[in-house]
């Protein structure tokens, strides 16, 4: 039985709205919870207990200086797309860090970009179940084109609040 926390709770009750509503009251209510993550635009477009969706238009603010989307806002929406997916797992007590990322630029990319981050039943399972752990979170983070000019691990952790208090 999947258990449920706050995250999952908002995502589900704004499930009944038509998806474009839902879609921006996901992308303004998490970007004000993550401020990166709202200045830099980032969509949110599915929000599942083992999958989120999430893309982030090639606009001039996330633009390097030749006019693609910036190395490091390539990587913000890989880390938005597998943090958001393990926050959806992990209990209340817990919260979720970003233990380490790799990302390796494998070709210039095309127009805006969109990560799509998902969890095994067995990750899902491990997270509900334990107050402490970490886990490599899949992640594809593909182009207009849809390849993939980059290629990402992505480790995260969780701890119980109360053991973050401590140290």
């Amino acid at each position: 039985m999947t258990q449920t926390n706050r995250l999952s709770k908002l995502v589900k009750t704004t499930s009944k709205f038509p998806k474009r509503v839902r879609n921006a009251l996901w992308s303004r209510a998490f970007g004000r919870v993550v401020p990166m993550v709202g200045t830099a635009k980032v969509q949110y477009l599915e929000m599942l207990p083992n999958k989120v969706v999430v893309q982030l238009a090639n606009h001039k603010a996330m633009q390097n200086h030749i006019g693609q989307i910036h190395a490091c806002a390539m990587a913000l929406i890989a880390e938005t797309a597998t943090g958001f997916v393990t926050a959806m797992n992990v209990p209340d007590t817990a919260i979720v860090l970003i233990k380490s990322f790799k990302v390796d630029f494998k070709r210039p990319t095309k127009g805006a970009m969109t990560a799509v981050a998902t969890l095994t039943a067995e990750q899902q399972q491990l997270m509900q179940s334990t107050d402490k752990g970490e886990t490599l979170v899949a992640v594809s983070v593909t182009d207009e084109s849809n390849e993939e000019p980059i290629q990402c691990e992505m480790l995260w952790a969780w701890v119980s609040k109360d053991q973050l208090k401590k140290n």
